[in-house]
C-alpha cells in the first residue's frame, strides 16, 4: 500500500517588510514563493539600497501563489511576482507588464523574449536529482540513470515528491514524458510505482529522508541534496544520465492601470547581480551567467545536464497529467 504523507504548513503567510514612513507611493505589494528562512534576508538587502520603499510581502507555494494571481488576474492586488514558478504563470503571461529589464547576462532560455522586452525574467532553476543514502544502500547498485530505479533490489526503497502538491514532483513528471514520450513515460511510471516507498506531499522531503536513513533513495532537487552533502548526511547526488528536469522562480511585473515605480525599481533589482549572488547562496543555478554555483558536486557545465524543457507545454498540460496521474497512483491501494 502506498503512503500519501502529508506535510502540513502555514497557508498564505503575510510579512510587512521596510523602512519609512506611511507613504501608499512608497508600498508595493509582491507575492512570492522564496523561503520564508531567506526571504528576509532578501528584503533586508534591497532596504539597504532603497530605503524608503516598505515591501507588503505575500508569500505561499507556487501553486497557491499561481492559482492567486490567476484569480485576481481582472483586478491584481500584487505589484510584482517574485520567486514564483515560471509554470504557474505562463499562461498568464499577458497580465505582466514587459519591462525594459537588463537581461545581458540571461540567457534566452530563461526570459519571456516573445516581445521586444521581457514581461518575466528567469531568477534560478531547480534541478531533478537523486539522493542515494551510501550507508542504508550499501549492498546494492549504486543507480547512474533513472532507467536503474526499476531495478527490483530498490522495490519499497524510492520516494518521490507528489507531483499533484509538489512543482518538484510535477517537473519530475513533465520531465520523463518530454525524455520518453508520453506512452513510454507512463510505462515507465507503472513499473517505477512498484518501487515507491510513498508519494509525499513536499519537494525537499525525498531527500531529507533519503538523508535521515528513512528511505535509500528520493527523487528531490539538486540544491537540497548538495547542501545535505555538504553538512555530513550519508547522501550521494546523482545527476540522472538521461538530464535533469528543471522548474525557473521568475519575477514579474503585474500589468495594472496604474503601475507604481517602486515595483519596476524592486523588480529590476530582483535580477541585478548581487540579488543573483544572494539567490546563489541558497538556490545553486542562478540564471545570471556572471554568477556561478557556490555549492560544490554540481556538473562541470550544469546547463548540459538540464533537459530541453518546454515550459509552455508543461504549464498547458498541467491539468491533463495530474488527472492521469491520480488515476494511476495517487489512491491508496
Amino acid at each position: 500500500m502506498k503512503k500519501l504523507l502529508t506535510i502540513l504548513g502555514v497557508s498564505l503567510s503575510i510579512i510587512l517588510i521596510g523602512c519609512g514612513q506611511k507613504d501608499e507611493k512608497k508600498e508595493i505589494t509582491v507575492y512570492s514563493s522564496f523561503e520564508e528562512d531567506y526571504i528576509s534576508s532578501y528584503i533586508s538587502a534591497f532596504n539597504k539600497e532603497y530605503p524608503d520603499i516598505k515591501i507588503n510581502l505575500i508569500r505561499d507555494s507556487f501553486g497557491i501563489i499561481a492559482a492567486k494571481f490567476d484569480a485576481e488576474k481582472e483586478n491584481p492586488q500584487a505589484d510584482v511576482l517574485w520567486g514564483s514558478s515560471v509554470t504557474g504563470i505562463i499562461k498568464n503571461e499577458n497580465y505582466l507588464q514587459p519591462l525594459d529589464y537588463d537581461v545581458a547576462n540571461i540567457n534566452k532560455e530563461f526570459y519571456d523574449n516573445k516581445s521586444n522586452n521581457p514581461r518575466w525574467v528567469g531568477i534560478s532553476n531547480a534541478m531533478a536529482i537523486i539522493s542515494y543514502n551510501t550507508i542504508e544502500g550499501k549492498n546494492l547498485q549504486i543507480p547512474s540513470s533513472y532507467e536503474d530505479l526499476l531495478k527490483k533490489e530498490y522495490k519499497g526503497n524510492i520516494v518521490m515528491p507528489n507531483p499533484a502538491s509538489s512543482g518538484t514532483g510535477f517537473y519530475i513528471v513533465t520531465s520523463w514524458i518530454q525524455l520518453m514520450g508520453e506512452k513510454k513515460a507512463w510505462e515507465y511510471m507503472d513499473e517505477l510505482n512498484k518501487n515507491i516507498k510513498m508519494y509525499v506531499h513536499s519537494g525537499s522531503a525525498p531527500t531529507k529522508m533519503a538523508s535521515q536513513g528513512e528511505s535509500i533513495i528520493g527523487l528531490g532537487i539538486g540544491y537540497e541534496s548538495l547542501k545535505e552533502e555538504a553538512k555530513g548526511a550519508p547522501i550521494m547526488t546523482i545527476f540522472p544520465k538521461e538530464g535533469s528536469g528543471w522548474e525557473m522562480e521568475i519575477v514579474g511585473l503585474v500589468k495594472k492601470a496604474k503601475i507604481k515605480p517602486e515595483a519596476e525599481i524592486f523588480a529590476k533589482w530582483a535580477i541585478s547581480e548581487n540579488a543573483m549572488k544572494m539567490y546563489a547562496q541558497n538556490r545553486g543555478i542562478v540564471t545570471d551567467s556572471r554568477v556561478k554555483p557556490i555549492l560544490e558536486g554540481y556538473p562541470k557545465d550544469v546547463y548540459k545536464q538540464l533537459i530541453d524543457n518546454n515550459l509552455l507545454w508543461a504549464a498547458e498540460n498541467r491539468d491533463r497529467i495530474l488527472k492521469e496521474w491520480e488515476s494511476r497512483y495517487g489512491k491508496e491501494k
